[in-house]
């Protein structure tokens, strides 16, 4: 199936690298650092939606919003500034802006909204949800309250190679942190350890192929990280009370 292309729009490297990180999960990504690069980008490629920068180096993100609505007026714009103003905001949303986040912003919220945008799109209105867990909630919660690039980076890394060998010092050095400062920042902002976040990611994952999957236990433990299966059968026990195998019966009864 092919997959929608986003364009983000950010002049900051930064702040960029992140956004696009964290989207590229679900889409393809398209990046531009201007107005003038965007609307080119705008005018020659098909576009599922617009992430757009207020603040651009050639012109203002209004201006650029303007232009996509006068030549794409349904192609889905989403802002986000840190410069904004309640009178920014609703000159965006008389433009047709189809949602707006301020800076420090969560890439997790924004990659929510767009799904929400695209979903309600595709389904002529009708909004599609997903579950989200009350651990989830508390996880967004928080990254709401104490916006941290470097942590978000961080997470969705973690999010995208649960699978794989991830070390702190490896993480630390792609986030641009000393491990020290990762691991107390990390658990900061994520109110856990970021061991026990890359524990939680990888149990979840199983929770999920042992749901749909016929491979056998063993291959799940493998596929999500767990080379010890013993370690994997007590880890999954802890964390949801029942066996893996327990969980995979009750999950086929269900459905």
């Amino acid at each position: 199936m092919r997959r929608e292309r986003i364009l983000v729009v950010e002049d900051d490297q930064r702040v960029r690298e992140v956004v696009t990180l964290a989207l590229s999960e679900v889409y393809d990504v398209t990046q531009a650092a201007t107005g003038t690069e965007a609307l080119n980008i705008v005018r020659r490629e098909p576009l599922a939606a617009v992430v757009l920068d207020y603040r651009l180096p050639d012109r203002t993100g209004l201006e650029v919003l303007s232009e996509i609505k006068s030549t794409l007026p349904g192609l889905p714009v989403v802002m986000m500034t840190g410069y904004g103003s309640e009178g920014v905001c609703a000159s965006a949303f008389k433009l047709g802006v189809r949602d707006y986040f301020a800076k420090p912003l969560s890439v997790f919220d924004l990659t929510r909204t767009l799904g929400r945008i695209l979903s309600a799109d595709r389904e002529e209105g009708h909004e599609v949800s997903g579950y989200q867990s009350r651990r989830d909630q508390l996880v967004l919660a928080r990254l709401r309250d104490q916006p941290d690039l470097r942590i978000q980076k961080a997470a969705v890394l973690i999010q995208q190679r649960y699978w794989d060998h991830l070390t702190l010092p490896g993480l630390a050095r792609q986030v641009g942190m000393s491990k020290y400062r990762l691991s107390r920042r990390f658990r900061e902002v994520m109110g856990v350890t970021l061991r026990g976040y890359l524990l939680r990611v990888r149990l979840e994952k199983a929770k999920a192929l042992l749901s749909v999957m016929q491979a056998s236990i063993t291959e799940i433990a493998l596929t999500v990280g767990f080379s010890d299966l013993p370690r994997f059968d007590k880890l999954f026990k802890r964390y949801t009370g029942v066996t893996p195998s327990s969980f995979r019966d009750g999950a086929h009864r269900k459905r």
